[in-house]
């Protein structure tokens, strides 16, 4: 520690001493830090009154502190000594700016002309910073990634302690941060992003560049963290804020979290837009990940609520409540979170009579609150008599029907659809109320111009006010009857009036019935007063010409076939008409029956009337082709649930056909089906053994058609998935290891693989090598990489491991595989299995005990069939190749034949004969075995004739040399 007596030539001679034992003591402990910046600082005032004038001394400090600085400049990133170091430095310029403030206020105090016409004063600190400033801007453009990294950093860190610095100077450090912040290296953007947000200002010519570059920046940089420092960072003005609340969507849950926490809490509510304020709260409480859910309820309970002054009809307020599809939701999770809230409010006779949206909706959300936690205490105590909802209701239904303001009407509307959500939550106890409501709830709902949401209201309170479901039926036939026979409010000699308000009354019939429909849970039988309704109102709206009609005519009649299975099957073929040959909303519709129906009695019950399940299944898959995306994702969402549910008689084709789908790229931007399918593929697979084998059933078809579809990838569907990787995530999907992870996890108990269910996997390796010896070289490459990814065990089946074997070696001999990447992949397929053989090396495979076993007769029979295979296409010539790869283009089902000069196979793995090949002849290929053959018969003439003749040896050494050759 220096000290503090007026420096001599013993200071400078110190500091290669006493500089880096401070830096020494600040890497180790970051609690001194600022005593470490004071002695620093006092040892540079020493040196600099050395030599004051020529400014030796200070020379000498700002080399050694220079030298010292460079000893971290290239360490690694989050190394804690040299972060300690770099603080360090932060520190020691923040104390030097400090105490020249200080200096100079002390200065203005003795003297009130001293500096009063320039606070630009040049100190030993000043000067330091301008000179360190300066030398890590040099830095900036370093080769090294580490040493740009560390500059960076020590700039973002004591840019807020610069002070005045020459303007030059501060326009090149803009600019040289401008470029930092486009580096390769994210961890450089970070410091560079951090350091430009602290030197943006509205004043200078610069300052909207700077923010310009951050917006970009915050924008479009792929890195999560540089977007995050500049969240953090950047200035928050109103024209910056909109891109500050985009973030909420942010592909990175961290940075929505940092918004929700960080970010917007320090800001007034009341500056965002009742927009913003919706866009804002309907990303945080509907976010899948329960830290952004938490945070913003975090906002609202503890920033919005104050600055609220703790009034929630205030926030309400705040809030479009008639409008808002996000409102309740942040209610419902605002009391989970602050239980406190509702538990210290109170509603007096007063609140009643003087209801106003917000207030009616803060008393509902409450009572809903309580409600799904079935708190009665709490429900009985906010809850009002019977009676007294029933006078709420008739009265705002007066104001309503007396309002000329249309702007007023939608404010009434809202609060007796409102009292209708509270009348549903009572159990109604008092008989006099209950008829009193029943009698109300019939007059409204012949109201002409009721809304649909309140028509749903008033058929629940209808349906808990009845004794039982047939009682529920007989009163809202009445009242289905009550709205046919209305009587007509507009002039019947106006026939276009006429037939509208016929409309109209067909369509609120039709309504009412499909909410009855809905509420319905008996079988539908002729003799039932439903059964009424569907012959005098449902089927004469399918057969009306009016779009709307038809509609709703399809739905109801959709709803009473889920009741009857005899009236699902005998309407069955209109359904699909509708599907097929219906416009917008009616196709749609059609759709939804066919697969409802489907998943209420399977497609085997219903296929008769189309023909068979696979017309059927057929039909939904004409959807896929000519329907648009929302079709698409209805109709995969429909047959994931048919295939969840096992209501599919053949699922192995649809579950391929949905693989297929999933990796298509003319689905890459059909989010919705992709996400249910990610969803649906590992649900479906680890739910059951069973599930899983038809997975692995599937497998290796449908990798190898994908050969064929992914080639059709051009432009952004090129980042979808590769052939490679979707085998991959699809062996991974078949992996029993996994299923038997998640039952033993659910469970409780110790996973342990059997035999038998190993045995589907290892059979899934036998088909992969099967189909390496047909298929097209791109599909043949990523099957055989495939192979190692099963990661078979002692636990399968030694019979199929054998096969494994048979077939691997097979392969290995012949000229199928090229690329020494596949080849090496198969070597190491094929060690994997001689050690689970307990083999050493192949050469020690007794194949003759091999070939009397039952179990391997189909595996040598395949390898006897493919060596025809291969004579009949060397017949045929090699120039079917190319044909071959132009139909594998054309149609993805089918792979590339195998070359005529691949198709021989190894003589050692042919079964010709009862006896067994000699393990000899076993090691090599047909052809060369036939050359050899050839060889050693020319031998053995050549060994005759020299017997015979000694004189022709000369003749007879040429041409044994001539047959060799």
């Amino acid at each position: 520690m220096p000290s503090k007596k007026k420096g001599g030539p013993d200071t400078i001679a110190s500091l290669r001493s006493v500089v880096p034992s401070i830096f020494d003591a600040a890497q180790r402990s970051a609690t001194g830090h600022r005593k470490h910046a004071v002695a620093l600082h006092t040892l540079q005032t020493q040196c600099h009154d050395v030599d004051a004038e020529e400014l030796t001394g200070e020379d000498a400090f700002n080399k050694e502190f220079i030298r010292n600085l460079n000893k971290v400049l290239g360490i690694k990133k989050r190394e804690p000594s040299a972060d300690k170091v770099v603080k360090l430095v932060a520190t020691f310029v923040q104390v030097s700016h400090e105490l020249d403030m200080q200096a100079v206020a002390k200065a203005k105090q003795a003297d009130d002309d001293v500096f009063s016409a320039d606070t630009d004063v040049d100190t030993v600190s000043s000067r330091f910073v301008e000179l360190l400033i300066k030398y890590l801007l040099q830095g900036f453009q370093a080769k090294e990634k580490l040493t740009r990294m560390r500059c960076c950093q020590i700039v973002a860190m004591s840019v807020t302690s610069l002070g005045e610095i020459d303007e030059q100077l501060y326009f090149d450090l803009i600019r040289k941060l401008t470029e930092r912040i486009r580096d390769k290296e994210a961890s450089i953007r970070v410091h560079a992003a951090i350091a430009l947000s602290k030197l943006q200002s509205g004043e200078d010519e610069d300052g909207g560049q700077v923010t310009e570059a951050l917006l970009g920046l915050l924008q479009h940089d792929p890195s999560a963290e540089v977007r995050r420092a500049v969240l953090l960072n950047i200035e928050k003005n109103p024209s910056t804020l909109p891109f500050v609340l985009e973030r909420a969507r942010d592909v990175d849950p961290t940075n929505r979290k940092c918004l929700f926490l960080k970010v917007m809490p320090p800001i007034d509510y009341h500056l965002l837009s009742i927009e913003d304020r919706e866009r804002l709260l309907a990303a945080g409480v509907n976010d899948r990940d329960i830290n952004v859910k938490r945070a913003c309820v975090r906002m609202v309970g503890e920033s919005w609520l104050t600055f609220a002054e703790e009034n929630l009809l205030e926030l309400t307020s705040s809030l479009d409540v008639v409008d808002s599809p996000v409102a309740s939701k942040v209610l419902q999770a605002l009391f989970t979170s602050y239980p406190e809230i509702p538990e210290n409010l109170q509603f007096d006779n007063d609140t009643w009579d003087s209801l106003t949206p917000e207030m009616i909706f803060i008393i509902r959300s409450i009572l809903e609150y309580y409600y799904e936690r079935k708190d009665a205490d709490q429900i009985d105590k906010h809850l009002p008599e019977v009676m007294k909802l029933a006078q709420l209701l008739e009265s705002f239904g007066s104001k309503l029907e007396n309002e000329e303001n249309e702007e007023l009407r939608p404010d009434f509307e809202f609060v007796i659809h409102q009292l209708l959500l509270i009348a549903k939550m009572s159990d109604f106890p008092d008989e006099l109320g209950r008829r009193q409501m029943l009698t109300l709830m019939r007059k409204m709902i012949l109201v002409p111009e009721i809304p649909e949401n309140n028509i749903e209201a008033i058929t629940d309170i209808i349906r808990k006010l009845s004794i039982n479901e047939q009682d529920f039926i007989r009163i809202m036939v009445e009242v289905v009857s009550d709205v046919r026979e209305m009587p007509s409010i507009v002039d019947s000699s106006v026939e276009q009036d006429a037939a509208t308000e016929a409309l109209l009354i067909s369509m609120k019939s039709l309504m009412i019935i499909k909410y009855i429909l809905q509420r319905c849970f008996d079988t539908l039988s002729e003799g039932s007063s439903m059964y009424g309704l569907l012959t005098e109102c449902v089927v004469p709206a399918v057969q009306s010409s009016e779009l709307v009609l038809q509609d709703y005519g399809i739905e109801c009649l959709a709803l009473c076939c889920l009741l009857d299975k005899n009236l699902a099957i005998d309407n069955l073929a209109l359904f699909v008409q509708a599907a097929l040959e219906g416009k917008n909303e009616l196709r749609t519709k059609g759709l939804s029956a066919l697969l409802d129906l489907a998943f209420m009695y399977g497609i085997s019950d219903l296929a008769t009337s189309v023909g068979s399940a696979s017309d059927f299944v057929g039909i939904l898959y004409e959807e896929f082709a000519n329907g648009d995306e929302k079709t698409q994702a209805m109709v995969g969402e429909g047959l994931a649930r048919l295939l969840y549910a096992h209501r599919i008689p053949e699922p192995a084709k649809v579950l391929e056909e949905l693989l297929v789908l999933y990796y298509h790229p003319s689905t890459s931007s059909n989010y919705a089906l992709r996400q249910c399918l990610t969803y649906f593929f590992p649900a479906f697979s680890y739910m059951a053994h069973d599930n899983q084998a038809v997975m692995q059933q599937v497998t290796v078809s449908t990798i190898c058609r994908l050969g064929g579809v992914l080639k059709q990838q051009t432009g952004d569907a090129q980042n979808g998935a590769t052939q490679g990787q979707a085998a991959q995530q699809i062996v991974a999907w078949s992996d029993p290891r996994i299923l038997e992870a998640i039952s033993a996890m659910n469970s409780g108990s110790s996973g342990s693989r059997s035999t038998v269910r190993m045995g589907g996997y290892t059979q899934l390796g036998i088909d992969t090598l099967k189909r390496v010896f047909k298929a097209a070289p791109a599909t043949r490459k990523v099957l055989v990489q495939t192979l190692n990814k099963l990661a078979l065990d002692e636990s399968s089946p030694m019979t199929q491991l054998q096969q494994l074997f048979v077939l691997t070696r097979a392969l290995t001999q012949q000229e199928l595989i090229t690329d020494m990447v596949t080849r090496n992949a198969l070597a190491r397929f094929e060690a994997s299995l001689l050690k689970l053989l307990d083999i050493e090396k192949a050469e020690d495979v007794n194949l003759e005990s091999w070939l009397e076993e039952p179990e391997m007769a189909s595996v040598f029979e395949f390898v006897a069939s493919l060596d025809g295979e291969g004579e009949h296409d060397e017949a045929d010539g090699a120039n079917s190749s190319d044909e071959d790869a132009g139909d594998l283009e054309a149609d993805s089902d089918l792979d590339s034949p195998v070359r005529p000069a691949q198709s021989l196979l190894l003589g050692g793995l042919t079964v010709g004969s009862a006896m067994p090949v000699p393990m000899s002849l076993r090691s090599r290929s047909p052809l060369k075995r036939a050359r050899e053959e050839r060889i050693e018969e020319l031998t053995r003439e050549i060994d005759e004739l020299l017997d015979s003749d000694d004189e022709d040896n000369d003749d007879d050494g040429n041409s044994y040399m001539s047959a060799e050759e």
